[in-house]
Parts: structure tokens; C-alpha cells; sequence
């Protein structure tokens, strides 16, 4: 008798102690998203956009661990400007979104100083050149591709030779002083019309100007261009 009831109270602990092990009325837990599958997902997304010499960095995706596991393909979205991103990886249902830091660390090819060049200098050509550099080093800043594109412009500042070319770092000369005389083309589609005008004010490549047309006397504003001064009608 003694050895049933002992049985009894064995059988009714082991039963209780399933119970609790499972909870009452829960399922047991579903399956959890991989974070290796985040990070490849995360950083093919990246690598569609990096340059082709490109190291692809992420910071931590274990937080995937917490999400639950995503039957579909996940979607990745980056924003951000080289080297420093941010990747958002998202599941369509059951809706979750996790989101990655990246860095890139590649180097492009950019122009430089050649040799030193005084501040003041007329910059040349042959006081340039190209080289690879991080993007790290330049990041956020207007740079160059081709030394064409820096020739002819006044350095700001002294650059030492390796120094990478920014925007900040020349002046474009003016093609425009103020009070000249100038030819001003007056472009309506396919009409074309020069007048002539008067500079109101010194203008850059690329400068927008006050102008005042000798004729009638009228105000007007005219963008210089690399061919002269140019009004764009319709736009």
C-alpha cells in the first residue's frame, strides 16, 4: 500500500514539473532569425554599391537572435555616404527590422598635389596627379577625378605634396569681372539670341550673375559658362 502511494505522489511531481517546464497552454518556442543570414543578406546589399576593391564592415547583428526566424527573403536597405552606413534589414512578416552599421574602407583614385604649391598659386597640370587614397580621408568632401578638372584654378591654401584636392582648397578664377561688357546668349528651345549686356557683378564658372541689358536697360540674371554667359529660358 505504502509503495502505491509512494507511486502515486512520483508520478503526480514528474507531471507537474513538465508542466511547468512547457507552461500551461504555451507552445514551445519558434525557431529565431540566423545572424549569419542578416549579415550576408546586409552585406551583398552593400557590395552591390561598394567599389570593387572595397572591405565591407559590419558592426554587431547578434540582435537577430531575437527576432523571429523570417520565412521570406530579407530586405535591405543602406543609407548613408561611404565609409560610414547604416543598413536596415527588414522581414516582410512577421514584420521586424534590424538595423547594422557599416563601414566601407576602399581607396579611389583622386587628384593630388604633385609638389608643393604655394597659396596664391595659379595651379597647373603638371602640379598634379593621381593617387589612391581611403575613402575615410575625404569623406563628406568635393573632391576630383581628373586633374583637368582642378587646372586653372588659385590654391587657397598651402598643399604639400600627397595633399588630396578639395573644394574648400582652390578658387576658380573669374571669367566675369564686374562693369565688363559681355555677349549673352538668350537660348528659348531652338531660338537663340545674343544681346549684349553688362556685367553687374564678377561671376565664376558656374556663377549665377546680375546683368543689364544695354538696350532696354533691364535687369536680368545669366550663369557663366566655359563659351560665355548664358540665359536659359523655360526652365
Amino acid at each position: 500500500m505504502r509503495a502505491a502511494a509512494a507511486l502515486l505522489i512520483l508520478a503526480s511531481v514528474t507531471t507537474a514539473t513538465a508542466g511547468q517546464a512547457l507552461g500551461a497552454g504555451q507552445a514551445a518556442p519558434q525557431n529565431m532569425e540566423d545572424p549569419a543570414r542578416v549579415a550576408a543578406a546586409v552585406r551583398q546589399a552593400v557590395a552591390a554599391t561598394a567599389p570593387a576593391n572595397a572591405t565591407i564592415t559590419l558592426g554587431p547583428v547578434a540582435g537577430a537572435r531575437h527576432m523571429p526566424a523570417c520565412p521570406a527573403p530579407l530586405t535591405v536597405t543602406v543609407t548613408g555616404q561611404e565609409p560610414y552606413l547604416q543598413a536596415a534589414a527588414a522581414c516582410p512578416a512577421p514584420v521586424w527590422r534590424l538595423y547594422v552599421s557599416v563601414t566601407v574602407d576602399a581607396k579611389m583614385a583622386v587628384v593630388v598635389a604633385a609638389r608643393p604649391i604655394p597659396a596664391g598659386q595659379s595651379i597647373t597640370e603638371a602640379d598634379l596627379a593621381l593617387q589612391d587614397k581611403p575613402l575615410s580621408l575625404y569623406a563628406g568632401r568635393r573632391v576630383f577625378y581628373h586633374p583637368s578638372d582642378v587646372a586653372g584654378t588659385t590654391a587657397l591654401l598651402t598643399l604639400s605634396p600627397g595633399t588630396i584636392i578639395t573644394g574648400t582648397a582652390i578658387q576658380r578664377p573669374f571669367l566675369v569681372q564686374a562693369g565688363q561688357v559681355i555677349m549673352v546668349d538668350v537660348l528659348d528651345g531652338s531660338i537663340d539670341v545674343t544681346l549684349d549686356a553688362r556685367a553687374d557683378q564678377a561671376g565664376r564658372l558656374g556663377d549665377r550673375i546680375s546683368v543689364t541689358n544695354l538696350s532696354s536697360g533691364k535687369h536680368f540674371q545669366a550663369v557663366v559658362t566655359p563659351s560665355g554667359a548664358v540665359v536659359q529660358l523655360g526652365r
